[in-house]
């Protein structure tokens, strides 16, 4: 219903083009945060390079919008072509090589799908077929981002360099038809990705993939192939990624190496991390409240961003180890067992109130009163502070009163098995 509203609010002018194409923006990550999901919290594989493949996915429709068949912002001093293409070799006229059949859109979407899809299984195979697992195979996949970024920095590969590719079509990101309508293409790519893992996680080779994370000993007893598997669900999240990228590289309007830094790889599973990994929607959810809090943070509170930051991943590792999904769970598990639907909003709020919040602010519908600022902070700030304090009170209060009734009737049957035994003596 959330991503069904934003277009009419945008038709009737209540959202804001720019706000809009940060939505779509934001949602290209979740796309990624979906195929991680996959990877690491049905299958236990723990990939620091997806950040590689989501860039792969842009460089390769980037390459396309760079050209005047894409739309491409060329002049003709500089021979139809790139900028920096025309500087790294000005006796030349003609496009490199490897640049001229992405002139195709069919072509470059090829590439985009299947050389992500190519590389992940290649290097997955080969890595899994030796046995390695766990945090090994986290810091292969490291040094392979690693890598990938340093090779992407150099003018040699005539992809721009550090500063990546860019010069496309103004329209695509300052015009309300293209930002809207990319914006409703990412919705039903992200739809559809979503539906298409959750088929996958649904079906019995989504019941191998879990005994892959659970148990692949076991596994391979019973005569099945966990590597052949593992490296499936790698390649599913590399081409989840890369078609995120895909559609990120025209709404951004640039594309460059920086995306794919080892951080960025590191910060896409923190994402998962949070939202709760081992559920879909927690991927989602997850990218969208982590991205849209560093948006609005670094512009209000810059200084302020990186505790925050911490201090919602330390949450996540010492309060909250199954993410902000598990506030939805207590709403469920309250409702199943009739505790009144207080109980069931007091056990939601914390998660109501984040998603309310981030939704008003991130798309400039906050009111204007809430934009007062008090010591300091704006009182919306301070309102969804003073909601999580007593959220958090109010749970932690009631799991004290819970171990205390239990600690209660603990000490009551010990007591009625001591009079019990000195009857029978």
């Amino acid at each position: 219903i959330f991503f069904v509203l934003i277009p009419i609010f945008s038709a009737t002018g209540v959202v804001e083009n720019h706000n809009l194409n940060r939505l779509g923006r934001f949602l290209c990550f979740a796309i990624a945060a979906v195929g991680i999901d996959l990877a690491w919290g049905y299958t236990g594989i723990l990939s620091l390079c997806q950040a590689l493949f989501f860039c792969i996915g842009g460089y390769a429709c980037a390459m396309f919008l760079a050209l005047p068949e894409g739309g491409g912002d060329v002049r003709p001093e500089y021979g139809n072509m790139p900028q920096f293409l025309f500087f790294a070799s000005p006796d030349s006229d003609a496009l490199p090589w490897f640049w001229e059949p992405f002139s195709s859109p069919i072509f470059a979407l090829a590439v985009a799908i299947l050389l992500p899809a190519l590389v992940a299984s290649t290097v997955a195979f080969f890595i899994f077929r030796s046995r390695v697992k766990g945090v090994y195979f986290s810091i292969i996949t490291q040094a392979v981002a690693w890598g990938a970024f340093l090779a992407l920095c150099r003018n040699e590969m005539l992809l721009g360099g550090t500063n990546g590719l860019t010069n496309f079509s103004k329209a695509l990101n300052q015009e309300h038809g293209w930002i809207l309508g990319l914006y409703v293409l990412t919705c039903f790519v992200l739809l559809g990705i979503y539906l298409l893992a959750r088929w996958i996680t649904r079906s019995r080779l989504g019941r191998v993939l879990v005994a892959v994370r659970d148990n692949e000993s076991r596994l391979l007893f019973s005569g099945y192939r966990p590597d052949l598997f593992k490296v499936f669900a790698f390649a599913a999240a590399a081409v989840f990624a890369a078609i995120g990228g895909m559609l990120y590289a025209p709404q951004n309007a640039i594309i460059t190496p920086n995306i794919m830094r080892v951080e960025d790889s590191i910060m896409m599973v923190i994402w998962v991390a949070l939202g709760g990994r081992g559920r879909l929607w927690g991927a989602i959810l997850g990218a969208l409240i982590v991205l849209y809090s560093q948006s609005i943070l670094t512009s209000s509170l810059p200084t302020l961003w990186p505790f925050v930051q911490g201090g919602m991943f330390l949450a996540v590792v010492l309060f909250m180890p199954d993410g902000l999904v598990a506030f939805w769970d207590r709403v469920e598990q309250a409702v199943i067992n009739r505790a009144g639907w207080t109980k069931a909003v007091i056990a939601g709020a914390p998660l109501f109130a984040l998603v309310l919040f981030i939704f008003f602010e991130g798309l400039g519908l906050m009111p204007q009163f809430l934009t007062t600022v008090v010591a300091g902070l704006q009182l919306s700030y301070w309102l969804l502070l003073a909601v999580l304090a007593t959220c958090v009170a109010i749970n932690w209060g009631a799991t004290f009163l819970s171990k205390m009734r239990a600690a209660a009737q603990s000490e009551k049957a010990d007591e009625s098995m001591l009079a019990t035994e000195g009857a029978k003596a």
